[in-house]
């Protein structure tokens, strides 16, 4: 119930930004980045919040973003006991945290030359 609570803060804020952006004439110039510094569980824990976990979830929205779309691969099983669940809502990353923002560094115009020095380990999971 809680955790349900602080998604509809984060929903209805971002909305809010969005409107703002889109009254601005300025939703196609801007992207916005969700990112967590560590993933968490998809199960709730005892207080009724997430734990950490490993990998990650990340967003992109803006006017420019090519949406609906999932980068890597999207488990078909979110068990447990599916073959990426490791236990507690948790699962083994398959897409490479640079893969994120790989997608951004090109949005903003970065030369394919440099994109390694940027993103180092854009290519580890593959």
């Amino acid at each position: 119930a809680r955790l349900n609570t602080l998604f509809d803060d984060v929903n209805n804020a971002i909305a809010a930004l969005a409107a703002e952006l889109k009254a601005g004439n300025l939703w196609d110039s801007v992207t916005i980045a969700q990112v967590s510094e560590f993933a968490r569980t998809l199960t709730p824990n005892s207080g009724e919040g997430t734990d950490h976990a490993w990998g990650g979830h990340y967003m992109l929205l803006g006017g420019d973003v090519k949406g609906g779309q999932i980068k890597g691969i999207y488990p078909d099983d979110l068990t447990d006991e599916g073959p990426l669940g490791i236990g507690r809502g948790r699962f083994i990353p398959t897409t490479p945290f640079d893969a994120y923002f790989q997608a951004i560094a090109q949005w903003v115009g970065v030369p394919s030359a440099n994109m390694d020095n940027i993103c180092p380990n854009r290519n580890s999971f593959s």
